[in-house]
């Protein structure tokens, strides 16, 4: 299976929900290094750190996140992946899309680390609450009428 594979293997098993196949293509000491701004930022060591830390986050809070991948690219010892993210912020309501970038490495069929590059301000802004009208400036035109 070239490294092509395994990674769009991982985002089929994510869609499948089946977290057991997923463990398998992890490397045991796996580093997972997420953007300090997004939910759960950080850099996570070990499968059992990952699946405890990371992935539960979006299952509690997030209403159907999924990650999308939309290219693969093969680079040396691992693959670039764009996508996008989206879900809904289950305290909010708020629904968000982010675009992607991840880097994953692999050695001997498993991942071994994966770093994360993403727009971390689009997603925080679906964790607050839309502004509401109230305390709004009313803006007139020139003719006085309420716009």
């Amino acid at each position: 299976m070239s490294n092509v594979d395994i990674i769009r293997e991982m985002y089929r098993l994510f869609a499948a929900g089946d977290t057991e196949s997923i463990r398998r293509i992890f490397d045991p000491q796996v580093r997972w290094n997420m953007m300090a701004g997004f939910p759960g930022g950080g850099r996570y060591v070990g499968i059992n750190a990952v699946f405890a830390r990371v992935f539960p986050y979006f299952c509690e809070f997030w209403n159907d996140w999924k990650a999308h991948s939309t290219r693969l690219i093969a680079i040396d010892d691992g693959v670039l992946v764009i996508g996008y993210y989206e879900g809904t912020y289950k305290a909010t309501g708020r629904y968000v899309r982010a675009e992607f970038a991840a880097e994953y490495q692999i050695q001997d069929g498993k991942i071994t680390e994966y770093n994360q590059y993403t727009d971390t301000q689009v997603i925080a802004e679906a964790m607050v609450p839309a502004p509401t009208n109230a305390g709004a400036a009313v803006i007139y035109t020139s003719h006085n009428q309420r716009v």
